[in-house]
């Protein structure tokens, strides 16, 4: 392929829409061969869920089926997915820069994986119990296998692309758009900002949304942290 910064508009469309077709044609993969194993999928997050989960049609445990495959699938190709919109953006980057793509490209694939981890194994649970907190007195639940699968796709995702915040800061002051100085100076108001990105992501209720912000403002100081030992050491370099 061609470099990017040397191409005209429609080179670049070519290449973006090349690398698109790598992701999609990964993913339809990922996706069939997590189908031939959605049945045992299935019975670990039942196992995590609510005790009964009921079909309202005819079609949806067969959709619930796809719907968990598209989730794992996902998930399996993650790598392939930063890889190629690492690849397609490294073309465009001066030299220094690169390097710091290259790093940058290995640790959102972490930070992906560390996000569906921290949703599955420690905010699923708690989640699952304030919901049937409110389930009282005449109201019984009812849940839905399709409703289910949905919120649990969501959810996750959610925490796995909220945690590409770190990359988000350390690019944005390895590019000169900001320091960590600028960062921390505007502290309160990215508070604000992730507590309304929590909002527009999250379920309609303040506890999912706190279990979102808290984590978040965790890795905001610590991609901080991490941007004022790097902008030290580019001074003392």
């Amino acid at each position: 392929m061609k470099n990017i910064t040397e191409g005209s508009f429609w080179e670049h469309l070519e290449e973006l829409r090349s690398r698109m077709f790598s992701v999609l044609g990964v993913l339809a993969v990922s996706v069939i061969v997590s189908f031939f194993f959605s049945r045992h999928l299935m019975t670990i997050v039942i196992s995590r869920g609510p005790a009964e989960l009921q079909t309202l049609a005819p079609t949806e445990a067969f959709s619930a089926h796809l719907n968990l495959s598209l989730l794992a699938g996902i998930i399996v190709c993650s790598p392939v997915i930063f890889y190629q919109f690492w690849r397609f953006v490294f073309p465009g980057l001066f030299k220094k820069e690169r390097k710091t793509a290259i790093r940058a490209a290995f640790v959102s694939v972490l930070l992906f994986l560390a996000g569906t981890a921290f949703a599955w194994f420690l905010m699923l649970e708690p989640a699952i119990n304030v919901f049937w907190s409110f389930e009282t007195g005449s109201i019984v639940g009812h849940w839905s296998l399709g409703n289910y699968i949905g919120f649990l796709g969501r959810f996750i995702l959610i925490f796995s692309i909220a945690f590409q915040l770190p990359i988000i800061v350390l690019m944005l002051v390895s590019l000169g758009i900001t320091t960590p100085d600028n960062l921390a100076k505007y502290r309160r108001h990215i508070i604000v900002g992730l507590l309304i990105a929590a909002a527009i992501l999250t379920p309609p209720d303040p506890f999912t949304q706190i279990m979102l912000t808290l984590p978040l403002y965790v890795l905001f100081e610590m991609s901080l942290m991490a941007a004022r030992i790097s902008s030290r050491k580019k001074k003392t370099s």
